[in-house]
């Protein structure tokens, strides 16, 4: 997806909101799910980004494969400071064309997409970091 689509998500802290809503702030989306060891390993660095750059840019979690329950958990246990989606009847993996896990997919202040990674690694996480301190200059 080149550009946030308008689209409601729900938020496994019951909250909803549209992504077209976030227009004028730079945000993350990172493709998850509880089994996915290296979706699990970019979660503190997910939480280091967010609180750095708290505000500038909004990263969201989306997992389409755990429960409500199960997401709710595991961002409390990890005392994540951003939020996440869960299993719900929309597919957001398919609406953002994503095929391996995890993804990220940064998109700047207007909503365009400026980039996309699939997997983990430091050096992906440091380049994304770098992405992120331009895009909310």
């Amino acid at each position: 997806m080149q550009v946030l689509p308008d689209i409601e998500i729900k938020l496994q802290d019951g909250d909803s909101l549209n992504l077209k809503d976030l227009k004028g702030k730079v945000v993350l989306l990172d493709f998850w799910y509880r089994g996915c060891y290296p979706c699990l390993k970019a979660v503190p660095h997910l939480i280091e980004l967010q609180e750095e750059f708290k505000d500038d840019l909004v990263v969201i979690g989306v997992n389409d494969f755990d429960i409500q329950e199960d997401a709710a958990d595991y961002f409390t246990y990890k005392k994540a400071n951003y939020r996440s989606t869960f299993k719900t009847k929309v597919s957001l993996y398919k609406l953002f064309n994503v095929e391996g896990f995890p993804t990220t997919l940064l998109y700047d202040k207007d909503g365009n997409l400026i980039k996309a990674d699939t997997g983990f690694s430091e050096g992906m996480m440091r380049s994304l970091r770098r992405a992120v301190k331009k895009a909310v200059q």
